[in-house]
């Protein structure tokens, strides 16, 4: 059998590591789930930046990404100024785009059936389901996970930018997950 020569950089890294001379790199994944708590009535911004740096902190990586993800349906995560005055143009904004009040055939729910184990039947779960497809719709356009890359151990967001938990739905218990990602 003949065999392909190993390439030089190979070689040379092999030949490194042999004197020491090249440190092996670890590769972290780090997930975590952060529990928000529970969230306001209506459209509520809740800035994760902190959380998400004390991820990065924690995990030791020291360059590589930051994964933040929303966990439910009518949630989001966004990277914005965190300014009040924005997140209210935002609220005003959201209501112009999916009213809360239009008819949408999700909120219609005497034609939907409920999971078929819920305890009580489709009564009792259609008492308890919100009509919430506003929401839904919303989290489907703002999106629920960004993407934050890490840098000399640091999430490389700008001056005015905050990563942001979105409840389009509140108020609910909340959790969101952060996963760090990269090398040590």
């Amino acid at each position: 059998t003949i065999s392909a020569p190993t390439p030089a950089p190979a070689r040379a890294v092999r030949a490194n590591r042999a004197r020491g001379a090249v440190r092996a790199r670890s590769t972290v994944y780090a997930y975590q789930t952060i529990a928000l708590g529970r969230t306001l009535t209506g459209t509520h911004f809740i800035d994760l930046t902190e959380h998400i740096d004390a991820a990065v902190a924690k995990s030791g990586v020291k360059n590589g990404v930051v994964h933040v993800l929303s966990r439910h349906t009518t949630t989001a995560v966004t990277i914005n100024e965190n300014e009040a005055r924005l997140m209210d143009d935002a609220r005003m904004y959201f209501a112009k785009l999916a009213p809360a009040t239009d008819f949408y055939l999700h909120n219609d729910l005497d034609r939907r059936s409920g999971p078929a184990d819920w305890p009580g039947g489709d009564e009792a779960w259609r008492a308890q389901e919100p009509e919430n497809c506003h929401a839904h719709l919303l989290s489907m356009v703002i999106g629920n996970s960004e993407t934050i890359p890490v840098s000399e151990g640091k999430t490389t967001l700008g001056t005015w930018q905050s990563c942001m938990f979105v409840e389009l739905d509140g108020p609910r218990e909340r959790t969101v997950g952060i996963q760090v990602v990269g090398e040590r």
